[in-house]
Parts: structure tokens; sequence; C-alpha cells
């Protein structure tokens, strides 16, 4: 059963919204359908908190007005499953919308940046996270791009790697002299482990315990566990090192439009929510030309 074309139906044929109304929704579904795709989840098993990450998501993609008709789409679409008794809750019904939609990123010091990369290694499976972290944080992926990366889309002799993101656009993300020397490590402690597990080497850069690609849903534990270890009481996600990256490039004088190009934004005014956040090059501006700062 369709119950995203099922719905599609019914708002168009029984309720017969206009035109406008169903293209909008019926690309909103389809969009939150590629994403549930990527990470193996489905309408009927979708959480609260399943769905707290995905307004996460569409607050950094997209522009306060377009991220409130997303969550219209999916709250109509869940209330049409409740209806038919094929669904008992609408995971996204304590999503406050407007407060969503309008809260700014949790960004991370320089410091916890490198309270972050310095926790000890014991294992491969530290040695995975540390590079899961440094590896969002040095080139500003989203996690699901972070996820895809193959071996071979990385180019050592030119620091960069090769990147397919939204809707299949492709781009180039860079690293520095220092994090490639730790990639280029990371890859041999990864064809060891491999090794003891007896597979065959796999394209994933980044690999679960069992050596396949790190699925999405590990990967937040990953970020959670963490956050633990901390001791931090901020919000500590992917999306919260991607954050990280761009203000603080932005905090060294970057461009917005080469930030936007980094982060692979397609518009501008989704790179513009790091003006608002990017607190320490505010300061620094007003001490140094402010007669009386």
């Amino acid at each position: 059963m369709d119950l995203i074309n099922d719905f599609i139906s019914y708002i168009q044929s029984v309720r017969a919204l206009s035109e406008n109304t169903v293209k909008s929704y019926a690309t909103d579904l389809e969009e939150w359908r590629r994403y549930m795709r990527d990470r193996d989840l489905d309408p009927l098993s979708f959480t609260a908190e399943d769905a707290a990450l995905y307004a996460e998501y569409m607050q950094e993609e997209f522009a306060e007005r377009s991220v409130l008709r997303k969550l219209t789409a999916l709250r109509t679409f869940y209330s049409y499953l409740e209806r038919k008794g094929l669904a008992k809750r609408d995971p996204f019904q304590e999503i406050s919308m407007r407060q969503k939609a309008r809260r700014l990123p949790s960004v991370l010091t320089e410091d916890e940046v490198k309270e972050l990369l310095s926790v000890e290694r014991h294992s491969f499976q530290d040695e995975r996270d540390h590079m899961l972290f440094l590896f969002i944080y040095n080139t500003g992926c989203r996690i699901s791009e972070a996820l895809s990366v193959n071996v071979g889309d990385i180019e050592f002799s030119k620091r960069r790697i090769r990147i397919k993101g939204k809707g299949g656009k492709e781009r180039f993300v860079f690293f520095s002299p220092e994090p490639g020397e730790e990639m280029k490590a990371y890859l041999e402690k990864r064809s060891v482990y491999l090794s003891s597990l007896g597979c065959d080497d796999p394209e994933a850069f980044l690999i679960g315990d069992k050596g396949g690609r790190l699925p999405f849903s590990s990967a937040h534990i990953i970020f959670d566990k963490y956050r633990s270890i901390l001791g931090w009481q901020k919000e500590f996600t992917p999306h919260t090192l991607r954050h990280s990256f761009a203000t603080h490039l932005m905090d060294r004088g970057a461009d917005i439009r080469l930030v936007q190009e980094l982060l692979g934004h397609e518009s501008i005014s989704t790179t513009q929510i790091y003006t608002h956040v990017s607190r320490t090059r505010l300061r620094k501006v007003y001490e140094e030309t402010h007669p009386h700062a």
C-alpha cells in the first residue's frame, strides 16, 4: 500500500483541494519519502523523535515559510492516517511549528570542538566515531552526505572530496593537511578491522560495527553517547557540527557566499542564519571599530 499516493488521491478527489495545494503537498511528502528511504523508515513507524530530527533537518535546509508549509502537509497526512485507523497519533503534534522554524541552531565553541576531538580512543569504534566528528566539522557535510561518501570519492592529492548532495547535485568539499593525515591513518585501521571481521572491503568510508556502511540511526546514537561522555547540556547532533563549521568560518571572516557553496545550500537565505549565530565575529568588529569599545 502506497500511503502517500493514496493520500494525494484523497485530497485531490474527495477533499477537492486546489491544484497548487495538491502539488505542494505531493512535493513535500515525496521529499519526506526520500528522507525516510535513506534512513530505512516508514510512515507507520515514524516516531516523535524521528519527527524532531526531520524538523531540524528542514529548519536548516529551507526558509521558515517553507518549513511551516511542509509541517502542515505532514500533519494533514497523519490526520488522514488517524481517520483511517492506520496511525494512533501524529508524531509531529508536539512540534511547535513557529518556534521550531525560528529556533537558532546549537553551536559548539572552538574549545568544545577541541575537547570533542581529544576524547581518548581505545578501539576501532572509537577511531570511527572520531573520524565521523572530524569529517563533518572539517567539511561541513550533512550527515546523509558524510555517510554516503565512498573511499574513491576522496582525492588526497587535491585535498578534496566529491559529495553527492540533495537532488543528485555534486560538489567538492575540502580538508586541510592534518585532517588528511588522520583520514589516511583511519583507512589503515579500517582495513585491519575489516580483515578481523573477514569482510570484503566495502566502498563506504565510514563503516559500522559489522563492516557495512555506517547506518544513519547508529550515527545519531554515537552523537548521543559523546554528549553524555562530555557532560554537555547543550544539543549535540550532526547538524550541530555542521552549524559549528559554518559559524567558525564566518567568525574568521569567510564570505557568506563561499560558505553557501561549501554547505551546498541552494539559496543564500538558508545560509544567512549564520549571520545570527556568529556572535564572536560581531563582538570583534564592534571592539575594533567602535570609538568607545
